[in-house]
């Protein structure tokens, strides 16, 4: 059955309406697996007496974000990133950074090496 205003299955316009579909479908398919671009992200990191906060000894990142880790201490020491495998020497009164792009989302541990007869923390 035919209804008014309705096209038949192989009109020029249901076959234009499919064509349009499936260019879409392969252009989602093509842009979704790309992360979206995120805003820049600064955390600030103060080590006191060689210890960072509990809350900041894991970071969480996701993929693709631009991340900068600001750092202040009161001793000479070493920070690590792990996941990322950054190390950063710190000095005190100074202000250090770490910058990266996430190349992989989750949950990175910051470790904090003394440099002295201290141990790694």
């Amino acid at each position: 059955m035919h209804w008014p205003g309705r096209e038949a299955t192989g009109s020029p316009g249901v076959a234009s309406a499919r064509l349009l579909w499936l260019v879409l479908m392969l252009i989602i398919t093509i842009v979704a697996p790309w992360p979206a671009r995120t805003e820049p992200r600064l955390i600030d990191l103060p080590v006191r007496e060689r210890l960072l906060p509990r809350d900041l000894r894991t970071i969480f990142v996701r993929q693709g974000d631009d991340v900068t880790l600001r750092w202040t201490t009161n001793h000479e020491l070493t920070v690590h990133l792990h996941g990322y495998d950054i190390e950063k020497r710190l000095k005190p009164g100074e202000t250090a950074t770490m910058t990266f792009r996430a190349r992989a989302a989750g949950r990175f541990p910051i470790t904090v090496h003394s440099t002295d007869a201290g141990s790694a923390r």
